[in-house]
């Protein structure tokens, strides 16, 4: 069974009612996961997938969370 390619994984928050991040904050924080794992900078740029946004409360602010993954 092989294992496949590493992809980032990175969770992006921001205040409740804010627009979803951009694809410009949504790859730096891709990269930002890369170079925390280890992985070597992408020659292409990927696809990436968002989930979210969904509500949560941090220290009593009220954040949306958004998951963003590579595909």
């Amino acid at each position: 069974m092989s294992r496949g390619t590493p992809t980032a994984l990175t969770v992006v928050r921001l205040q409740r009612g804010q627009p979803q991040p951009s694809d410009d904050t949504i790859r730096s924080a891709l990269a930002r996961d890369r170079e925390r794992l280890h992985l070597p900078p992408e020659k292409f740029e990927r696809d990436f997938a968002v989930a979210g946004p969904y509500a949560i409360t941090v220290d009593g602010k009220e954040l949306d969370e958004y998951v963003v993954w590579e595909r």
